[in-house]
């Protein structure tokens, strides 16, 4: 999916961003070639009830497609850690939520560290959809560059427009994407605190039965599922982002403190 904004993506409108002045916080994590603002309806959902929210830039991202493939999954997940640090120096209970790659993060922050008290995903993964990720050892040695199409799986295709992120993806970035998901995949038994499990049914990025796996993998005694049938994979600027952005924020609310 791909918001067909320009390279470089505007600094203005995609910077990482600090809202609310509680003692809980929550980490939000954006997708990947994506930007914060993508996290933004449940960033202020927090806020009016009294959260914390820090929404940083990963690696590789917010700048340029060749940045981007100049990073990996390691990268990506040292950005989460870091963040993390950043808000656990201003907040007393943390939780994390995230959004596709960020939602895969979020999984992995769940499993290695014991400070985050709850997590929310939506439209995370530990397998990616298209068939050809089984390729990319090959390809990425041969073609540079994925172009999406154009095409939107949004209900309201027009909601595209609410997310920056790159229209080129290094096909070498997209194999550590997929390393990514088998590292978090193998991670999930470690995973005990409350996680709360959104997912698109529209989603042509992320294929809906990763949720099932999130959920049947993890050791969480507390676990919370909801498909939303018209959204795509952009969970929170779709038709729903309202109840997405309320639901995630009842789940951090009861569980984060």
């Amino acid at each position: 999916m791909t918001s067909r904004q320009p390279d470089p993506l505007p600094a203005d409108l995609i910077a990482p961003y600090w809202l609310g002045d509680g003692d809980r916080g929550v980490l939000l994590l954006h997708g990947f070639a994506g930007t914060p603002p993508e996290m933004r309806p449940l960033a202020e959902e927090l806020v009016g009830r009294g959260f914390s929210v820090y929404a940083p830039l990963l690696a590789g991202h917010g700048t340029s497609p060749e940045e981007l493939e100049a990073t990996g999954h390691q990268d990506w997940i040292r950005s989460a850690d870091q963040a993390l640090d950043q808000l656990r120096e201003r907040c007393r209970w943390v939780g994390v939520a995230g959004q596709s790659m960020g939602a895969t993060l979020a999984l992995h922050l769940g499993a290695s560290r014991p400070e985050v008290r709850a997590i929310v995903t939506q439209a995370g993964f530990i397998r990616l959809r298209d068939w050809r990720v089984r390729l990319l050892p090959v390809v990425k040695h041969l073609v540079r560059w994925d172009i999406p199409s154009g095409e939107v799986d949004l209900y309201n295709p027009e909601a595209v427009h609410q997310l920056y992120s790159y229209g080129r993806r290094p096909t070498r970035a997209i194999a550590e994407l997929a390393r990514l998901g088998h590292l978090v995949g193998t991670e999930l038994p470690a995973v005990f605190r409350p996680i709360l499990v959104l997912q698109g049914g529209r989603d042509s990025v992320v294929d809906p039965s990763n949720a099932g796996r999130i959920i049947g993998g993890v050791s969480s005694e507390i676990r919370g599922y909801r498909l939303f049938v018209r959204s795509g994979h952009g969970l929170s600027v779709d038709v729903d982002r309202e109840e997405v952005a309320e639901l995630g924020g009842d789940w951090l609310e009861r569980y984060v403190g």
